[in-house]
């Protein structure tokens, strides 16, 4: 069964039947969700015991890829398994026949062992990101894939998982296992592997790099823009050494924008003579992120950011969408407040969502979900984002890097901040065409943009007393010289009011229990909510010397009722007048 890049339906039956990579897509797949074979391992007895060697079926079974903790995986079990093994059996289309195989996982939570027909195919450490085994060698006519995966309790980057029996407050349900899609692919003996497109805005062209696997002697790639359906461009070059790079001229460069999402698809294929021996379509944005003189720039022009946090949790399936059109939906919700941007919180999100992000135009800060973890761990933590920066390279929404949040045991001690700038530093080298936020919110060291977290201001005149008025009098604002690190001082960055607001309404309630937090103000009614957001986010935005501001949050979750929607993503507001203070507040002149 084949799958179409930006489907949202489901005519197949299975659970997230699109193809999971729209900015690398094959048209020869085969998607493996569905129903899985599944057990708990809670004494750790299935190696011992030969569970990887497919001689049994297992007891009981789970919906991939929904994590076992959701209502939508058939299992819905919200205590603490370490360990746990799944199990599929699945056959080969007859027309793959000679071709590599590659299989595919989008996001196993935390660490994962592959086995196929007994044969270990190898492991994978990291709950955020994707891998790939080749399995050519090791194909049968009917196939059995084995997967354990231990998920322990221990310091791992985790996010807003609560590591407790029961989720509190700010953390919430755990999840352990598969909660991205599992599919095959079919390519060729040489094949591509990895694609950076990188836009140049200024020279209007593109730069294109490839990577490609297997025997590249005799083979060439070439490359084909279209937009909007239409050939804009061609270039073509040997591709022997496996590394490739095109520099693609434009006719006339179409800029991407929130106002304007214009994109470009691209087809790359290896050419070996004549044949076609593999080929991956993808797509880009010719769009340009930088900052300067305090301010935040897109395509070279000044850009106020307007946006709020999204935590990526659904409460049927938890870190899983229950479908695609779901993904698209919260992306339009953002789009009908007026904003233009999001924070994804404390999660590498599906890359369906920045695919819509894409299409749709809506701002990405894109965040590592890296609390649980001490920053005396940052080598391990660097490898996962690492791969998280490369997977989401080529999305055009995507424009901050925020590896950390709120690290305020930064706020002294140089072990700790040497890690912030060490994992900042080392992000500006692997991808120097965005800016680069070290920790989010307080603690700040080395930084390309000084966002600040602040839950006091309750009102515009809390917020011009504390910020507004300081300035006035020529001195710096207290909450501004509290976000930053002990012995590091503000350099004139942009400034971003990254986290405030997380007002509750009558008579929306918290569907677990959570602590007393006093941050949180409770609203009677709507009306009296959109006075307040008026109120504080006019004051935001009359001042001169902030870029933009984010607040907390799209939709509630769990222990959280301080959404615009509730978790099950219906209005507790009405947008249409959230959409209009940020327009009416924008038109006016500074």
């Amino acid at each position: 069964m084949t799958g179409m890049a930006g489907s949202s339906g489901n005519e197949s039956g299975l659970p997230r039947p699109e193809h999971p990579r729209p900015d690398f897509f094959r048209r020869e797949w085969l998607n493996l969700n569905g129903w899985w074979g599944f057990r708990f391992d809670d004494y750790n007895l299935g190696m011992r015991e030969g569970w990887h060697l497919g001689r049994e079926e297992f007891d009981g079974r789970i919906r991939v890829p929904f994590p076992f903790q959701s209502k939508l995986s058939g299992v819905h079990d919200e205590g603490i398994h370490e360990v746990v093994w799944y199990r599929r059996r699945f056959s080969i289309p007859e027309e793959w026949k000679g071709r590599r195989v590659l299989l595919h996982f989008g996001a196993v939570d935390y660490e994962a062992k592959v086995w196929l027909n007994g044969h270990l195919l190898g492991s994978n450490v990291g709950g955020y990101v994707p891998f790939t085994f080749d399995i050519t060698a090791l194909m049968e006519p009917e196939n059995i894939l084995t997967l354990r995966v231990y998920d322990p309790n221990g310091e791992q980057p985790r996010g807003k998982q609560d590591p407790r029996p029961h989720p509190h407050g700010v953390l919430y349900t755990r999840i352990t296992g598969i909660w991205q899609t599992v599919w095959l692919e079919a390519v060729g003996e040489s094949y591509i592997s990895s694609i950076r497109v990188v836009p140049n805005v200024d020279d209007g062209r593109v730069s294109v790099n490839v990577r490609i696997m297997g025997e590249t002697e005799g083979c060439a790639l070439s490359a084909s823009v279209y937009f909007a359906g239409i050939v804009e461009a061609e270039a073509e070059k040997p591709a022997e050494g496996g590394e490739v790079h095109l520099e693609v001229p434009l006719s006339e460069v179409k800029l991407w924008s929130p106002d304007v999402p214009d994109l470009y698809d691209i087809r790359l294929r290896v050419l070996r003579g004549d044949e076609a021996i593999d080929e991956v379509e993808s797509y880009f944005g010719m769009r340009k992120v930088s900052v300067e003189g305090g301010r935040f720039l897109l395509n070279n022009e000044p850009y106020y950011l307007k946006m709020a946090l999204d935590q990526g949790y659904y409460p049927d399936g938890l870190y899983t969408a229950p479908t695609d059109s779901d993904l698209k939906r919260d992306v339009e919700a953002a789009k009908r407040l007026g904003l233009n941007g999001v924070r994804k919180h404390q999660i590498a999100p599906d890359p369906r969502y920045l695919y819509w992000c894409d299409k749709i135009g809506l701002l990405v800060w894109g965040e590592m979900g890296d609390w649980g973890m001490p920053l005396n761990r940052f080598e391990a933590f660097w490898e996962e984002w690492r791969r998280v920066v490369e997977r989401d390279f080529n999305h055009p929404s995507v424009v901050v890097w925020v590896p950390f949040n709120e690290r305020n045991e930064a706020r002294r001690g140089q072990e700790n901040q040497r890690a912030l700038v060490e994992v900042y530093r080392r992000t500006k080298d692997l991808d120097p065409t965005r800016p680069v936020v070290d920790t989010s919110g307080y603690s700040h060291t080395e930084t390309d943009i000084l966002d600040i977290h602040n839950y006091r201001w309750k009102s515009g005149r809390d917020w011009r007393n504390g910020w507004s008025k300081p300035w006035r009098e020529g001195k710096t604002p207290r909450v501004l010289l509290d976000s930053l690190a002990e012995g590091f001082e503000y350099k004139g960055q942009p400034i971003v009011i990254s986290e405030f607001g997380g007002w509750e309404i009558e008579p929306y309630k918290p569907i677990v229990d959570r602590p007393i937090e006093p941050r949180r103000l409770t609203l009677k009614d709507e009306y009296e909510f959109i006075s307040r957001y008026r109120d504080v986010v006019g004051a935001i935005m009359e001042e001169g010397s902030i870029c933009g501001f984010c607040y907390t949050q799209l939709y509630d979750v769990e222990g959280e009722v301080n959404g615009f929607l509730t978790y099950d993503r219906k209005w507790k507001v009405r947008p249409e007048a959230i959409a209009e203070i940020h327009a009416r507040l924008h038109a006016k002149p500074a």
